[in-house]
């Protein structure tokens, strides 16, 4: 899982952008030794204690990249798949799974396929960004006939539109199924099935004499 292999397929595709962005160039500046931790100290009597410094949330750090990958545009995902896929250069002929990342605050919505060579046992991250009010992307069924399931989750999860997918339909809710339970403003709505079951419940209830549930 090298940067190194992931900046091979930018060598062969140099329009494609890489993560993460490598290292400047030069001499590395010498590491700043931390200073220990005060100890804080005990209040005195009558004093109210000082309060303890906060870490910063989860969400304000800076992302890390586990493995290392490429930017890809939506229209050059097939040509750049099938490459990785069949050149004996890259060998990443497993794709391992297809999810996504939804970034509303951005207005788009990232397709992740992290693909793997058996060969060398190097793994490299293709993101694609789409736009969220149009999230359409190519399937690379056609490739990997394993990302038929992963697709079908990731567009019952986020309504992902995989075109050419050659069974695309829910996978895990139920085909009525209001919403994409992993976009991050899905409200949830009760399905018509599960309304009509509760109505036929209740019935079943009042005709027993036990009244209204609480």
């Amino acid at each position: 899982m090298s940067l190194a292999f992931a900046a091979r397929v930018q060598a062969r595709f140099p329009e494609l952008e890489l993560f993460p962005a490598p290292e400047p160039e030069g001499p590395v500046p010498a590491a700043v030794p931390e200073a220990p931790a005060a100890v804080p100290e005990a209040p005195a009597a009558g004093e109210a204690p000082k309060p303890v410094p906060v870490r910063r949330p989860a969400h304000e750090q800076p992302p890390v990249f586990l493995t290392p990958g490429v930017v890809v545009p939506a229209e050059r995902l097939l040509e750049v798949c099938r490459a990785l896929a069949s050149d004996p250069e890259f060998g990443l002929a497993y794709l391992s799974f297809v999810s996504a990342i939804d970034r509303p605050e951005a207005g788009q919505f990232e397709v992740l396929y992290h693909l793997y060579s058996h060969l060398s046992r190097e793994e490299v991250v293709l993101k694609v960004r789409i736009p969220r009010d149009a999230p359409t992307v190519p399937s690379v069924t056609g490739i990997w006939a394993g990302a038929n399931w992963h697709e079908r989750e990731t567009y019952d999860l986020f309504g992902i539109v995989f075109t050419g997918h050659p069974n695309l339909r829910r996978i895990m809710m139920t085909d009525d199924w209001i919403g994409h339970p992993l976009r991050k403003d899905y409200v949830y709505q009760d399905p018509q099935w599960l309304v009509e079951l509760a109505k036929q419940r209740q019935g079943e209830i009042e005709g027993l004499g036990l009244g209204e549930r609480v």
